[in-house]
């Protein structure tokens, strides 16, 4: 789905805001030469608006590596699509207000505000060091604020209620992200917008929802110090991992239990079996962006 959106950025950059070099250099880099021409030529086809980013999603989504799980009804291919086109439907006539992000009008290399990688070293004052990475799904200017530029996150979901719209009002990973954008692309940005989809649409006027939420200087500083915390018991229990804290309130978090209460549950000796037979995971998209 983060292909997608990225892919619909693309087609906005090109044909809402007349920036076709700049569409293809940023589409080269997100997606390779071959697959961004390919997805232009898909998107071409269609007579509308709507129908060029309905083909663009299929062309996407049928080539991103993804297949159906048996066991999973809700995160399918055909769900994704439809969920798609309810995104592009609810946010397409709001397009001209909210420009994509960039650096340079006449340099379509500069910096382009989707799919942006970033890998920062945050430093503390007693120089201990921490490296953070992430991806910035958007960067927008709101035309209606005197192009303020804005952080722009996509979220799928299985629901989007008020406890989920709730939870951005302190995420720490909004705050990172916002404080490392401006850090790399030496912006103020402190406003954002959170575009949420879900992935099974019901057609209850539930299935889009774009939450603005704001940051300030302090609330960058309390993320720096949940970031010092966390990795600071990390390097505490990296080769003693048996005797750390067990945080058991996340054993039921995004409404499903965790994959690890087998591992959690089972006797130290166990563990120590599993622990021994466990491989190493496929690195995440920003991890792999990185190491690439």
């Amino acid at each position: 789905m983060h292909q997608f959106f990225a892919a619909m950025r693309l087609w906005q950059l090109e044909y809402v805001q007349k920036l076709p070099e700049h569409a293809k250099s940023a589409g080269h880099r997100i997606f390779g030469k071959d697959r961004f021409d390919t997805l232009r030529k898909e998107m071409l086809a269609g007579k509308t608006q709507i129908d060029q980013i309905a083909y663009g999603a299929h062309y996407i989504l049928q080539t991103s590596g993804y297949h159906d799980d048996p066991d999973e009804k809700t995160r399918t291919l055909s769900n994704m699509e439809t969920a798609a086109m309810e995104y592009a439907k609810e946010c397409v006539p709001y397009l001209k207000s909210w420009p994509i992000w960039y650096a340079d009008k006449k340099n379509p290399e500069k910096p382009i505000g989707i799919e942006i990688v970033f890998d920062v070293v945050i430093e503390y004052e007693d120089g201990h060091q921490v490296r953070f990475i992430g991806t910035l799904d958007g960067i927008l200017t709101n035309t209606e604020r005197a192009n303020r530029v804005t952080m722009a996150e996509n979220k799928t979901a299985a629901r989007i209620d008020r406890a989920w719209i709730e939870s951005f009002k302190m995420r720490h990973q909004v705050t990172g992200y916002i404080a490392c954008g401006q850090a790399l692309l030496g912006v103020d940005m402190w406003h954002g917008r959170i575009y949420g989809v879900k992935i099974k649409p019901t057609y209850k006027g539930e299935d889009v929802h774009v939450e603005p939420f704001k940051r300030d200087p302090e609330a960058v500083a309390h993320w720096g110090n949940w970031v010092r915390c966390q990795t600071d018991l990390f390097e505490q229990y990296q080769e003693d991992w048996e005797h750390a804290e067990r945080r058991t309130h996340s054993c039921n978090r995004f409404f499903r239990p965790c994959a690890l209460i087998p591992f959690c549950a089972d006797s130290s000796q166990g563990r120590k079996e599993q622990w021994a037979q466990m491989i190493e995971a496929v690195p995440s998209p920003s991890e792999r962006a990185v190491l690439g």
